[in-house]
């Protein structure tokens, strides 16, 4: 089982850099950079599709997110307990699985890309009974990964934040340590089959 997530941190300048870091970093925000990177150099005519796709699926997404937390649904706005969870997975595969259609389905460039980040989300989804794999550090390495074929310049720098990010979740009290690296793991691993 999981460990428990730690209670409130303590307020003070590193909490609040924390909590930027996370946001910066958020799967949402990360998301949308390799969508266009992967446009832009996959298949350039699709990048104002690929925008709007990500545009209108965050938008929804965010504000689903932020309507579960401010009516208290989620104690916090990444769905910090796992009883939590099962909205958030299902929330991320409908907009993932809609992003995919959008795209053109099995005839997009991006195509594999949105499918292992699918596999990437039901695996953490079925995991969720035992361990609340981070969904900040999956996204992170996978897109970093990724980003490192696509524009090395963007995935070295994505890479190196990856330590920042984890730091963050632990700091804010939302993961454990294994937590942290199982989902660096997981993020890694759909990575390199997405590059078979």
């Amino acid at each position: 089982m999981s460990a428990p997530v730690s209670p409130a941190p303590r307020p003070g300048v590193a909490l609040e850099i924390a909590r930027a870091w996370s946001l910066l970093l958020h799967p949402f925000a990360v998301f949308v950079v390799l969508a266009l990177v992967a446009a832009w150099r996959l298949s350039p005519q699709a990048m104002a599709r690929a925008g709007l796709g990500m545009a209108v699926g965050g938008a929804g997404g965010w504000g689903f997110v932020w309507r579960r937390w401010r009516s208290g649904r989620w104690s916090t706005v990444d769905a910090s307990r796992p009883q939590e969870r099962p909205w958030l997975y299902a929330l991320s595969l409908g907009l993932a699985g809609g992003y995919w259609l959008w795209l053109g389905g099995r005839a997009s460039p991006l195509s594999a890309g949105v499918l292992a980040v699918v596999g990437m989300l039901c695996v953490a989804g079925l995991a969720n009974r035992w361990i609340k794999l981070s969904l900040h550090m999956a996204s992170l390495a996978f897109v970093a990964l990724l980003s490192l074929w696509l524009y090395r310049p963007l995935g070295i720098a994505l890479l190196l934040a990856l330590p920042l990010l984890a730091w963050s979740r632990l700091r804010l009290g939302r993961h454990s340590p294994a937590e942290v690296a199982g989902g660096a793991l997981l993020g890694a691993a759909f990575a390199a089959v997405t590059l078979l």
